[in-house]
């Protein structure tokens, strides 16, 4: 199962098999936008042509694949696979231990305030629920 793993801004994608640790780095050639149109020629489009190109062009022109080494775990960015649980605030499921529990209370990232996005102006989340205190 591929897993994100970060943004780098760049257009590149990392594949790791969780069973053997063997880790791809996938990215695109750099002459690839050039070499598509050599595929396509009959199109006169430049991003026709290239989207033409890429459905024909062998992966091996398309693509460098490189053999990586991961700099964080394997284990430590997926967790325990299988583990599920539900935010107390959304509702949502949350996998692999990503949970955040705060005063008891078990909280996916977003409601816990640890987003990677910004909710559009005018939506909500849910209260949290309230905490007994004795």
């Amino acid at each position: 199962m591929p897993v994100a793993l970060s943004h780098a801004a760049k257009v590149a994608a990392t594949f790791v098999d969780t069973q053997t640790g063997v880790t791809l780095r996938i990215v695109p050639r750099p002459t690839v936008r050039h070499a598509a149109r050599a595929y396509a020629s009959q199109v006169v489009n430049k991003w026709d042509a290239q989207l033409v190109g890429y459905q024909l062009m062998p992966c091996e022109e398309l693509f460098d694949v490189q053999e990586v080494q991961l700099c964080t775990p394997i284990e430590q960015i997926i967790s325990r696979p299988g583990r599920k649980a539900l935010c107390a605030a959304c509702g949502e499921e949350i996998m692999n231990e990503r949970e955040v529990v705060r005063d008891g209370i078990t909280l996916c990232r977003a409601c816990a305030g640890q987003t990677y996005y910004d909710l559009p102006a005018g939506y909500w989340l849910p209260a949290l629920p309230q905490v007994a205190t004795v």
